[in-house]
């Protein structure tokens, strides 16, 4: 089955609670391959069922960029069928892959995968305990704590809160034992990104805070809804926006971090117009050092003076085409005039002709 990614409004993620609360360490790009093929199953599917996706949708659409794709998702591919995922049952646990295989088909630009026979009974005929979720809520977030708390809070949104201990969140996340020891670094690097992706970019608004035995803090809770529609539509009109200046940026820049920082910095601070007239101000004017020069245009308003002179130009143009038209129209008029005079005189000729040919005749 083609999973086309370029109707990912329609695409829906489905899994059974098992499978989000499952353990296990998969990179972010392996994650949303894995969410792709499961936005693809069926309750009907066969057994031995593949699903497909073109990697320039993906691509496109997950906000990857550079030229090292294909390499980056055959390490994915690789990820989920040697890295397993670790399942909670009522009589214990298991561990399988989450693929059977994967391949990539050059000529069409095609990655192909089938799930591993095992993990689809938490994908296919759910009726009950499974969390679903538009796939597009997901395929932009660019840390691996987000996606993964977006699931675990999008399972009790109808509930609207959320409590866990420390140490379970960071096992559910993939917080590694020795990693981020610190709350503060735990804080910052994990739940403050999270929550920055998720308002964002998702649908759903979260919030949280702490709770401690003695001075530790033990417990975070948190808040869940749902964002609100006017909010998404507001924020996906300035993606757009912010799309719209970074293509009018030379394409050989158009990935320096400093530079983006600035685009978004000062499209927020003074708006669309303001950036994008010094955006084309140093395409105009920079000789080298690109970065820096749009950099302090931005800073500075280089652009200011520039658009007024622009703004006088066109005037002056304007002006100009208007005087043009102005004086064609009269020529033209003029013209029309000196023809319909010379109508009149011919009509005149050919009575005068008439009189004296009847005058000849005795007429």
């Amino acid at each position: 089955m083609k999973i086309m990614l370029d109707n990912k409004k329609d695409l829906k993620v489905k899994k059974a609670e098992e499978i989000i609360t499952s353990k296990h360490n998969l990179s972010l790009l392996a994650i949303k391959i894995m969410d792709i093929i499961i936005s693809g199953v069926q309750e009907n599917d066969n057994e031995d069922q593949k699903y497909s996706f073109f990697v320039k949708d993906f691509k496109k659409l997950a906000g990857i960029r550079g030229n090292n794709i294909h390499y980056c998702i055959k390490e994915a591919v690789r990820e989920l069928m040697q890295d397993p995922l670790e399942i909670h049952t009522d009589t214990g646990w298991f561990m399988c892959n989450w693929i059977a295989g994967g391949k990539y088909i050059d000529a069409e630009g095609r990655v192909e995968c089938s799930i591993y026979p095992d993990l689809k009974p938490y994908l296919l005929q759910l009726k009950n305990c499974f969390t679903q979720y538009a796939l597009k809520n997901v395929l932009e977030l660019k840390s691996k704590y987000a996606f993964r708390l977006y699931e675990l809070l999008k399972q009790y949104q109808s509930i609207g809160r959320r409590k866990f201990s420390v140490s379970e969140l960071r096992d559910l996340l993939g917080v590694e034992q020795g990693e981020l020891k610190l709350w503060v670094h735990f804080k910052t690097r994990v739940l403050e990104i999270a929550k920055r992706e998720i308002n964002q970019k998702t649908d759903l608004e979260i919030n949280y805070k702490t709770e401690k035995v003695g001075r530790r803090i033990e417990y975070i809770i948190f808040s869940i809804q749902a964002q609100d529609k006017e909010k998404i539509k507001k924020v996906d009109e300035q993606n757009k926006r912010y799309d719209e200046l970074l293509k009018l940026v030379p394409e050989k820049y158009r990935e320096l971090k400093t530079l983006k920082s600035a685009i978004v910095k000062y499209f927020k601070k003074k708006g669309f117009e303001y950036v994008k007239r010094n955006i084309e101000y140093a395409n105009l004017k920079a000789e080298k050092n690109y970065r820096a020069y749009l950099i302090n245009a931005l800073k500075e308003d280089w652009a200011a003076d520039w658009q007024d002179d622009q703004k006088v130009q066109q005037i002056e143009v304007q002006e100009s085409v208007k005087a043009e038209l102005k004086a064609k129209k009269k020529l033209e008029q003029k013209h029309e005039l000196h023809e319909l005079q010379i109508q009149k005189n011919k009509e005149k000729l050919r009575e005068l002709r008439a009189k004296l040919g009847r005058a000849k005749l005795g007429l």
